[in-house]
């Protein structure tokens, strides 16, 4: 993966933020990058009239969202960080994709949103729209009073057959590793297998011992594979600790981040680089829904996303 130089951070108006200035200003510092601040303002819904009031109101708006961009740029500017500022309007994941796309930039860094309708779900509709659409990686950060990362989870999917899913693990896990080091916290790495058919199979007239036969080929073959996964990309094994189980990929995954206390997870889309804006799989769409913690969310190489950036 390319380092880290170019980091576009979503200013939004709506949380406290000093856990997240602190963790941009670890990571640009120590990555050596530089940071731009966008502040997209919403456009009004179609069935509101322009009046006085709504002109004044947008203003206002747009003020205190320049007041809290230069509130933030101070704090990260006598951390060492560079910082440039923008202001848009518009659908705010359309307008912070063009200009992910547009600008370059390595890694795009928002406050999550709960979702309105259901205040136990971490990531709104900005948030899924981004991890659906936007092709450079995207950092959810949860708003939160710890300052700063104590616990990063990987979660990889293996399948050596696939070179485009091979691909997006080897990015997961460089993705891992990059932000582990940069913030000097430890990596932990989950792969959950199965034995496709297993159920089938016992309900039929296949004896227990062929199945658990099968069952067992399967783990070696997917303990092997990420074994072969941590040494191509630099992982030694006693530098990181394993989560390596049998089940349901939609349910495990969030119980070992929750059991663990995950502060980020780190996650590749089931996606194919040609076809515009297919992106999220059942499992990666299933799995976000129920994380409570920060999330960055890896898209294949070349991903084309479907928004125009005209």
């Amino acid at each position: 993966m390319n380092k880290i130089r170019n980091i576009l951070l979503v200013v939004d108006g709506k949380y406290n933020t000093e856990a997240l200035v602190g963790e941009v200003t670890t990571i640009a510092t120590d990555a050596g990058a530089q940071v731009t601040l966008l502040s997209v303002l919403d456009t009004p819904p179609g069935h509101h009239t322009i009046t006085t009031e709504s002109v004044d109101l947008h203003q206002w708006m747009e003020e205190d969202h320049l007041k809290q961009m230069k509130e933030i740029t101070a704090e990260l500017t006598r951390g060492g960080v560079q910082v440039t500022m923008k202001q848009c309007s518009g659908k705010p994941y359309q307008e912070i994709i063009r200009e992910a796309v547009r600008g370059d930039y390595d890694l795009i860094i928002k406050p999550a949103e709960y979702e309105s309708r259901v205040k136990n779900i971490l990531f709104g509709g900005t948030d899924m729209q981004l991890f659906r659409m936007c092709p450079k990686p995207i950092w959810a950060f949860k708003p939160t009073s710890n300052t700063e990362l104590r616990k990063i989870m990987v979660a990889v999917d293996l399948l050596p057959d696939d070179p485009e899913k091979t691909a997006l693990a080897d990015r997961v896990l460089q993705w891992g590793k990059h932000v582990s080091g940069l913030v000097g916290t430890p990596l932990d790495v989950v792969h959950i297998w199965d034995l496709y058919g297993e159920t089938t199979l016992r309900g039929r007239s296949v004896s227990a011992y062929t199945v658990d036969k099968l069952a067992q080929k399967e783990e070696q073959k997917h303990r092997q594979w990420l074994d072969d996964a941590l040494a191509k990309n630099g992982l030694a094994q006693e530098e990181v600790q394993i989560h390596f189980y049998k089940g349901d990929a939609e349910k495990l995954i969030p119980e070992i981040a929750n059991t663990i206390e995950t502060d980020l997870l780190v996650i590749g889309t089931v996606g194919r680089t040609g076809i515009p804006g297919f992106f999220i799989g059942n499992t990666a769409d299933s799995v976000l829904r129920q994380f409570d913690c920060s999330v960055l969310a890896i898209k294949p190489e070349g991903f084309l996303t479907p928004v125009k950036l005209d």
